[in-house]
């Protein structure tokens, strides 16, 4: 029993993760307060059977848009901030880089637990909670990414 004695548990927390981003020329680390989003689904087509029946069958895979939360930075010298306007301020024409998104939860020793890899993420909107003079709270950004594959990684 001492394999699986409840003391031996480490039971992951989601308070305690770390965000990444990489692309073949780039790679930095951004924090944020809230990630949430990290979905798929599959979808299901009804098609007729060679019996005359209705059957349903798989179709595409569909990943829901990843929400990031974090108060607002103080510089515009961060990088995920300056990506985030070059990618929602990009002219036509003007080519946008994507990133891989890995995000990792992590251990109370700082050491990964495990990992999920939003491949080709960019984001498509970006916004301010409101400000509000009667509330004593932090100034949050969000922007909410899409990709085009949600991978579980092993870490």
């Amino acid at each position: 029993m001492t394999d699986n004695a409840v003391s031996d548990w480490m039971l992951p927390v989601s308070f305690y993760f770390l965000v990444e981003f990489q692309s073949r020329f780039d790679r930095f680390q951004t924090s944020f307060t809230e990630v949430s989003g990290l979905n798929m689904q599959l979808s299901t087509e009804e098609k007729p059977s060679d019996a005359g029946m209705w059957i349903k069958m798989p179709g595409g895979t569909k990943y829901g848009n990843i929400t990031l939360k974090r108060p607002v930075p103080l510089s515009s010298d961060d990088t995920f901030t300056q990506w985030v306007d070059k990618c929602l301020q990009a002219d036509k024409g003007k080519r946008m880089i994507p990133y891989d998104m890995i995000v990792k939860l992590l251990g109370k020793d700082g050491n990964p637990l495990m990992g999920w890899k939003c491949s080709y993420t960019y984001p498509t909107q970006w916004s301010l909670d409101a400000l509000n003079a009667e509330k004593s709270e932090l100034a949050t950004e969000l922007v909410i990414m899409s990709c085009n594959r949600i991978d579980r990684i092993k870490i």
